[in-house]
């Protein structure tokens, strides 16, 4: 599976927009993997995405997305959804109920299959009530929105359902996060998450 930011280089203010697609010919090509056809995380706020997934549409002559994953509510990570709707018919979830053109409105624990992928909902209510983490089981891949996954010290004051969702994502063998924001941590992930939690429990919990 590749994995692309679409917002990359956009030069007004959005969330980082990542469309997974199968990364050699014959991956996900079974009837039930949608054939070939994406999964996005967030849309961003850029309409910039709309032209980018009409040539990745010309170019494989297959519809470029067909499921797509909010990791929140914010605007910055949906505005764009409403216009790949109009274009595109595709299934979309979200924590949220009160976001317009959500078809499955998921609690976590879910999991959604693209491409013979399996993509965990994880919900990390921490940034927002409604925010959600996406694990790739197969690739060992974390999509974590605004979720703050890199915390260095112990002067925060955290809610303990925040503390308790991070306890089951430091469980995850994790090879790369993709943020909602900023650029890719390709290096000492669980490291990273390790040394975060081990400062979440030094703070303040409420």
């Amino acid at each position: 599976m590749k994995v692309r930011n679409l917002t990359a280089g956009s030069e007004i203010y959005t969330s980082n927009a990542y469309l997974c697609l199968p990364s050699f010919p014959g991956e996900g090509n079974s009837e039930m993997d949608n054939q070939k056809c994406g999964l996005l995380i967030d849309t961003g706020c850029d309409p910039q995405i709309l032209s980018i997934l009409k040539q990745i549409e010309s170019e494989n002559r297959s519809q470029p997305v067909c499921q797509v994953i909010l990791t929140h509510s914010h605007y910055d990570h949906t505005k764009i959804l409403k216009d790949i709707k109009s274009i595109w018919p595709v299934k979309t979830y979200a924590y949220s109920a009160y976001l317009h053109g959500i078809d499955n409105v998921v609690k976590g624990g879910e999991t959604v299959q693209v491409n013979g992928k399996n993509f965990d909902l994880i919900h990390v209510p921490g940034h927002s009530t409604d925010s959600i983490c996406i694990y790739c089981r197969e690739n060992q891949l974390l999509f974590s929105g605004d979720t703050p996954l890199t915390i260095w010290g112990t002067e925060g004051t955290y809610e303990r359902p925040f503390v308790e969702a991070f306890e089951k994502l430091v469980e995850l063998p994790v090879h790369t996060i993709y943020p909602g924001h900023g650029e890719v941590i390709t290096k000492d992930c669980n490291r990273i998450l390790e040394q975060s939690l081990r400062n979440l429990r030094k703070s303040r919990v409420l």
